[in-house]
């Protein structure tokens, strides 16, 4: 499963000769900014420390908001508000917007799924204190959560002749689709410590742009070679495993559970508050062109 990322679809937008040279600058532009901010992520890859920690995935994260703020401004500098988008371009935008508010929906269950586990755990620990038996007990590792089923992605790509700002538009979706896509993936593959996932999503039909190939060739070689969920809630299962194979109430071990389960506590707090802010961003987005073309249409 991990093998088949490899047979992943990029694209370098080859077709560009449809457009201008001087129309096309605003779009080599928005593209170069969209690699500029993967760089960084591609560098904590070949550094190898941070690979799937909370600090990392939240750097992931961030990428999306970019590519919205980003993806605005080129639709300001073409001229081309949602007044004047074709029904091509409202139909991809529509498309692209839900599915990336499905995904934001199952990275918040994952991370629901996780915060229980902490409770239960930060509980065991707890009773560890008055009847160590029992904590013992009822220590378990955090473990898979499946999140997303049967995701369908945006609608595919169908060639057709667009000329113009439609065709700086739908590249720039592309480039969007591909990069977010990707990031929801690996933020997902992160919380579940499951390619499935990954591969779910991407063979949905996007296209990843070629500024991800870097970026996602050493992310596969990373988790062929290092499987597992999140650093942190990987050193939180780690503790407990040291806790049941012992069978006792270790006092040394106990606050060290503690001191991990505070450090996943915050971390998926940090997640928690990114993804929510990006769903009520992609949504507000989502509803202003919905009204515009309300307005448009009275």
């Amino acid at each position: 499963m991990i093998l088949q990322l490899s047979s992943l679809r990029f694209s370098n937008h080859n077709n560009h000769h449809r457009m201008s040279e001087v129309s096309l600058s605003p779009l080599q532009a928005f593209r170069s900014i969209v690699t500029g901010n993967l760089h960084p992520l591609l560098e904590s890859l070949k550094l190898g420390s941070e690979f799937l920690s909370f600090k990392w995935i939240h750097e992931c994260f961030q990428v999306l908001p970019i590519l919205n703020n980003e993806f605005a401004k080129l639709m300001a500098e073409i001229d081309y508000p949602v007044s004047s988008w074709e029904a091509g371009s409202i139909d991809e935008y529509l498309d692209y917007t839900m599915s990336i508010l499905e995904l934001l929906n199952a990275i918040n269950s994952s991370l629901s799924h996780l915060n229980q586990a902490r409770v239960s755990l930060s509980h065991a620990l707890s009773l560890m204190e008055s009847t160590p038996a029992m904590g013992v007990e009822r220590m378990r590792e955090i473990t898979l959560h499946d999140s997303i089923k049967g995701f369908k992605g945006s609608g595919g790509d169908e060639e057709r002749n667009r000329k113009g700002k439609e065709r700086i538009f739908h590249e720039a979706i592309l480039v969007m689709k591909g990069t977010a896509f990707w990031v929801c993936g690996v933020v997902l593959y992160g919380l579940r410590s499951d390619v499935w996932p990954l591969m779910e999503i991407m063979k949905s039909g996007v296209v990843v742009d070629c500024s991800l190939m870097p970026l996602d060739s050493i992310f596969r070689n990373k988790i062929i070679e290092k499987r597992g969920l999140v650093k942190e809630v990987e050193d939180v299962n780690e503790t407990v495993r040291m806790i049941v194979s012992k069978g006792i109430g270790d006092f040394d071990v106990a606050m060290e559970l503690k001191r991990r389960l505070e450090m996943v506590r915050n971390g998926l707090k940090g997640l928690k508050e990114e993804e929510e802010g990006l769903f009520a961003e992609v949504m507000a987005a989502r509803n202003e062109v919905l009204e515009t073309l309300r307005r448009k249409n009275k």
